[in-house]
């Protein structure tokens, strides 16, 4: 979780910068010309949404990474467009580049501040990427701090998630600040009409069951991790490369893999480890059925706290990390929820039909002290979490701003889809 050198690539740095700083008195102005309109639509638009306004923008990873894109879209071929929205300390900026691109183009500066994380912000970034950069598929990249399938928060005693942080004129160090829920996700997708090949979330804890089907009608594939990834994310240099253009986009699972372990970034991720994964949504339908028929007689059957000590655990349940739940990984879970090897296997088979790539150190950094790390097994992993109910959540709901877990988990549409509400929880 170190900083990045900011100093490399200097002159690409001073441009995005240039281009990136508004001063009062040229707020309203749109700053270099925007692209020409395509005359026909290309292969494929990226739209990289960094909601940066909180500590990641303070401590100026958007910038870093804003580097790693310019450097890389060297490698942008005839079609491809890649489209960079960031929100900071100043007003929002949407950028395009393009093969031929010898710096970025300025498309809108928002005349004022406005909430990456309220829906019309992420609308207004849709509606512009289909105007200038036009194409047969769309790539999404959410960008910020998260925390899964849990809805946003209203105390300002904790850091709430969600998806993004929105400070608004509250200072970047504080993380206390509006959040987006990842059901207002898809329905600004939905009210776009956009489906995209592939959202890539370089944010923690977003892959998880409950929100690849909620984004089950808004994308092909959910490519994320399921615990609390480094600050540094993505080295997007590579990503840009071989990853997000890729006509596999769960190549980026193993190019995350690849830049986390490579010794010459060690500056950016130390011995942090990571867990990665891509999510197929269409087969989320076919583990959902297999689930309810299996879920009447799991351990948790007749609202059972089931005795999950053994299964990996992809974030600390602490006081520390205000007792946000358990995200255990859902194939080793879902091994010890159902003890019967007839129903297991059917549940087994369709969660791996559903996870088309994995990629894992073989341990992380799991918290909350320095040395807190969780080892993972690479021959029983699944890379993406679920939640299972427990009565430790209802116990320590007046701890947490999330109140009971185990109510908020009725209601998400996977709780009904997977027929939870069978075991009596």
């Amino acid at each position: 979780m170190l900083l990045k050198n900011i100093f490399r690539l200097l002159p690409i740095y001073i441009l995005i910068l240039c281009a990136a700083s508004c001063h009062k008195d040229e707020a309203e102005t749109p700053g270099p010309a925007a692209p020409p309109l395509p005359a026909e639509p290309g292969q494929r638009t990226v739209l990289v949404y960094m909601a940066a306004q909180n500590s990641l923008g303070h401590d100026d990873y958007h910038r870093d990474d804003s580097l790693e894109i310019a450097k890389g879209a060297d490698a942008l071929k005839e079609g491809q467009s890649l489209m960079l929205f960031i929100d900071d300390k100043a007003a929002p900026r949407l950028y395009a580049l393009r093969a031929g691109y010898k710096k970025p183009a300025l498309l809108k500066r928002w005349a004022e501040d406005a909430n990456s994380t309220a829906a019309a912000t992420l609308a207004a970034a849709l509606e512009l990427m289909k105007t200038y950069c036009p194409a047969e598929e769309y790539g999404l990249a959410m960008w910020s701090h998260a925390d899964g399938w849990l809805p946003p928060t209203e105390s300002a005693e904790v850091t709430p998630l969600s998806f993004g942080i929105d400070t608004g004129k509250n200072s970047l160090a504080t993380d206390n600040g509006t959040q987006m829920a990842v059901e207002t996700i898809a329905q600004t997708i939905k009210a776009a009409g956009l489906r995209f090949r592939y959202i890539f979330f370089d944010a923690c804890l977003m892959q998880s069951l409950e929100v690849a089907y909620a984004l089950r009608e808004s994308t092909d594939l959910v490519i994320a991790s399921p615990m609390a990834i480094p600050g540094a994310g993505a080295y997007y240099t590579h990503q840009m490369r071989d990853g997000l253009f890729s006509a596999a986009p769960e190549d980026i699972v193993d190019i995350y893999l690849a830049d986390v372990t490579d010794p010459e970034r060690a500056n950016d991720y130390d011995d942090y480890g990571i867990v990665f994964s891509a999510l197929r949504t269409s087969a989320l339908e076919p583990l959902a059925a297999a689930l309810r028929t299996a879920l009447p007689a799991s351990m948790a059957a007749g609202k059972t706290s089931a005795d999950l000590v053994e299964v990996t655990n992809y974030h600390a349940y602490a006081r520390k990390y205000y007792y946000r739940p358990h995200y255990y990984d859902a194939a080793e879970a879902l091994t010890a929820l159902l003890p019967d090897e007839a129903l297991r296997t059917p549940v087994l088979s369709a969660l791996s039909q559903a996870v088309v790539r994995k990629a894992a150190t073989t341990r992380y950094w799991i918290g909350p002290s320095d040395t807190a790390y969780q080892e993972v097994d690479l021959a029983t992993y699944s890379g993406v979490s679920l939640f299972v109910p427990q009565y430790i959540y209802t116990r320590n709901a007046k701890f947490t701003p999330y109140g009971d877990l185990n109510t908020l988990f009725q209601k998400t549409e996977w709780y009904s889809a997977a027929g939870w509400a069978q075991t009596g929880w």
